[in-house]
């Protein structure tokens, strides 16, 4: 809405002497193009009080200038005060009962509110005042694209592209509403004809690319990223893109070489390091995982999935302190994180730390999990801990969440046999046999001695004449 003046008016004597002013509580004069510069400055700078600050001594000098008043009206405005707005915008329009920086304001205000309606209502009344009507379209876009409106939205989008092919916001929000809905092929189409048109436009040989991606056309997506990075070698964005379509294409070796590729232009960043890592990991390199996994965590020390990843690595190799390390790392980044609070509790179980494994698996369950894996390692750590009446509710309150669960079932019937009671046993062993016949043999790799129960013999002989 309102342009900085920098290029012919020099700033840093302006604001040095502005700056004084405010020091010596006194007052300067400034004619109206310093001032749009000097509030400009500090908006843009997210300085929101001193250009106020600009706009309020603006006034006083210069009384009633829509300029002023409608900065005024911005600042309210995207500071969410939306009654001085409206009373800021309602002076100007007493004074320009019409005009484009009128319209656009009311229709920055109305979409502030969410009356999304509104603000295309006003944004079209702005469209016959506007010098460049590109400048407008793809804010109707923006509306129609928080209404859900996606159609709408790819119209004025293309309205934009067609006036100005260059400008990339537009091109990234045509490409998400083709996403959004579901219509990547129409999406394909369209940039296909745009990219024959405009063939140096790296931005929609990207957009391209992603949406090729989308439909599982794999090698037409490394095309066009190739040729977005061929035109623009900096392009860091494409780079990661096309790794991760080498990723889904199982080329682990290709997406590593493409990651480290782009450190050329942006330098390494932990996150990449890390993908690095689950390439190798993926080849079945742990020991270039590792290697990355660490170099992740030195370039980003808050980044849990490469902790995570290497507690796992260590509790592979039996390195549990390291395990143990890693682990806590990761949980302390991401506390709520049930998957990092699961292998916790069985790294600390492995590592013989009994009483902190209890701890973690009584947090999981306290979460309200129903995860029928977690209910059975539990309860095999208590019967480690020798708390066999703890372990058996865990398995009788897992099986209560999950009635269906053939394992529990067996896991049950196993230990009542193995207590002796057998009439409770050979309920949950049947059930569990009508459940899931196939059970049975892990069911005798756990209990081996059951083998020749006559229980469970005779039980089996039912089943099998059934």
């Amino acid at each position: 809405m309102f342009e900085e003046n920098d290029d012919h008016i020099d700033l840093s004597p302006l604001l040095g002497r502005f700056e004084d002013m405010l020091q010596k509580e006194t007052e300067y004069f400034f004619d109206v193009d310093e001032f749009e510069a000097i509030s400009e400055h500090y908006y843009a700078s997210g300085k929101v009080k001193k250009a106020l600050q600009a706009v309020d001594v603006a006034l006083n000098q210069h009384p009633h200038n829509p300029v002023f008043l409608m900065r005024r009206a911005q600042i309210f405005t995207a500071t969410n005060r939306i009654k001085e707005a409206y009373r800021e915008l309602e002076q100007v329009e007493s004074i320009e009962p019409e005009s484009y920086d009128l319209f656009m304001a009311r229709a920055a205000l109305a979409s502030k509110q969410e009356q999304f309606l509104k603000a295309i209502s006003f944004y079209k009344k702005a469209l016959p005042y506007a010098e460049y009507k590109e400048d407008v379209w793809p804010m109707i876009a923006v509306e129609y694209q928080l209404m859900g409106n996606y159609e709408m939205a790819i119209k004025y989008l293309k309205l934009t592209l067609e006036e100005n092919a260059e400008d990339e916001i537009a091109i990234y929000n045509l490409a998400l509403c083709y996403d959004l809905l579901g219509k990547s092929e129409e999406g394909v189409r369209f940039f296909s004809q745009f990219v024959d048109n405009d063939p140096y436009n790296e931005v929609a040989w990207y957009h391209l690319g992603l949406l090729n991606a989308k439909l599982a056309e794999y090698e037409a997506a490394l095309r066009a990223i190739d040729y977005a990075i061929l035109i623009d070698e900096f392009f860091t964005a494409a780079y990661y893109e096309k790794a991760r379509i080498l990723e889904r294409t199982f080329r682990y070796q290709e997406a590593a070489d493409t990651y480290l590729l782009s450190f050329e232009y942006e330098g390494p960043t932990g996150f990449s390091y890390y993908k690095i890592g689950m390439c190798y990991l993926n080849m079945h390199k742990e020991n270039k995982a590792i290697s990355y996994f660490t170099k992740a965590i030195h370039e980003d020390a808050d980044l849990d999935e490469a902790f995570y990843e290497l507690a796992f690595l260590y509790d592979e190799r039996k390195q549990y302190q390291d395990a143990v390390f890693h682990i806590n790392k990761a949980l302390e980044l991401d506390e709520d994180n049930l998957e990092y609070l699961y292998t916790s509790a069985c790294i600390h179980r492995r590592a013989g730390l009994l009483d902190e494994a209890e701890q973690y698996f009584e947090s999981l369950v306290r979460s309200g999990t129903t995860e029928v894996h977690i209910f059975i390692d539990y309860a095999e750590l208590l019967f480690d801990l020798c708390q066999f009446e703890e372990g058996m509710t865990m398995l009788y309150r897992g099986l209560h969440l999950n009635p269906k669960s053939a394992d529990l079932h067996y896991r049950l019937a196993g230990y009542l046999f193995t207590l002796r009671e057998n009439d409770e046993a050979n309920i949950y062993f049947r059930k569990a046999l009508k459940m899931n016949y196939e059970g049975l043999h892990f069911f005798f790799e756990l209990f081996p001695k059951l083998k020749n129960n006559d229980i469970v013999r005779a039980a089996l002989v039912a089943k099998s004449q059934k």
